[in-house]
């Protein structure tokens, strides 16, 4: 009996080894994803949509524009703010460095670039009318909007539609989702160099991101993904793209599937499949086109190209 244990050890550990070559096989480089999102974030977005507006003892209401035309209202200023590490109010006129900062995401691109979403309430996808983030600090120290204070906020997109609301940001290290706020987005519009700049209007009750946003409300199902072996999320970022909405949702990945999948795409729109990938050195890219059907499953073939067409083909989503 002992013989014949000790006659299966050789196959024992052939068989273990062959089963660690093809996990090693299957994640053949190290992860990369993240180095990719950061790429992305640091090179497709314009340098004009991040403004930065500086102060010393501001004591009067003003109106901030930043070179697309959005335009941030600081009213009342002495009763705006408060600091976040004390919850102290702060007097703007006693500041002497206040630092405005305000960062716009106007196309679909730029969503993706900045890991951003239209992820709203249980997952339900929203067009994006626009999403501005403001920060606000003294002297290097955070501020935050007083209980009560809102922040007017005017976001330009000449496609005014009926049907949106404000949605704000919620904090996640994961960077998803969106909560509707329940607070309708007024149109608006204001003067703009020699003409009339048309968008959207938002009263903003915390700094950070917010979005204007219509929720689509179309009967929506699973719809996935199915890359190729060895694509997968440790270098992969994969997104469902809306070709005649602003609306962006990444897939998740479903282990052992070869698919990214998001679990709440709306049916009979026309989109564009993008995942992007790095293995080692070398930059990779699917793409397709195709109508969102009910429980469908997509194969998507990738390319290998280089960083500069990766980033110019983001930059034109």
């Amino acid at each position: 009996m002992l013989r014949n244990l000790l006659s299966y050890w050789p196959l024992l550990v052939l068989s273990l080894w062959s089963c660690r070559k093809d996990v090693q096989g299957f994640y053949p480089y190290a992860p990369s994803a993240q180095d990719l999102g950061n790429l992305l974030s640091e090179k497709v977005p314009n340098a004009s949509t991040h403004s930065t507006f500086t102060f010393s003892f501001l004591a009067n209401d003003i109106t901030l524009e930043t070179p697309s035309g959005a335009r941030v209202f600081l009213v009342d200023t002495d009763h705006l703010f408060s600091n976040v590490g004390s919850g102290q109010p702060l007097l703007c006129s006693t500041c002497p460095d206040l630092k405005i900062e305000i960062t716009e995401v106007l196309d679909k691109g730029d969503i993706l670039a900045r890991g951003l979403n239209t992820i709203g309430d249980s997952g339900t996808l929203f067009e994006s009318g626009g999403m501005v983030r403001v920060t606000a600090s003294c002297s290097g120290q955070q501020l935050a909007l007083l209980p009560g204070r809102t922040m007017k906020i005017q976001i330009p997109n000449k496609n005014q539609q009926n049907g949106f609301f404000v949605f704000n940001k919620i904090p996640s290290t994961t960077g998803q989702g969106w909560i509707s706020s329940n607070q309708k987005v007024f149109k608006a519009e204001w003067p703009l160099g020699n003409g009339i700049q048309l968008g959207y209007e938002v009263l903003a009750e915390n700094l950070g991101w917010v979005a204007c946003g219509r929720p689509v409300t179309d009967p929506s199902s699973l719809f996935c993904v199915e890359l190729p072996s060895g694509f997968a999320d440790q270098n992969t970022l994969a997104y469902v793209v809306f070709k005649d909405q602003q609306i962006v949702a990444p897939l998740q990945f479903a282990l052992g599937q070869n698919k990214f999948c998001y679990p709440k795409t709306p049916a009979g729109f026309q989109v564009q499949l993008v995942a992007v990938s790095k293995l080692g050195d070398q930059f990779w890219l699917g793409k397709a086109e195709t109508e969102v059907g009910t429980n469908t499953t997509f194969p998507l073939s990738t390319q290998q190209l280089t960083e500069t067409a990766l980033l110019n083909f983001v930059k034109g989503l």
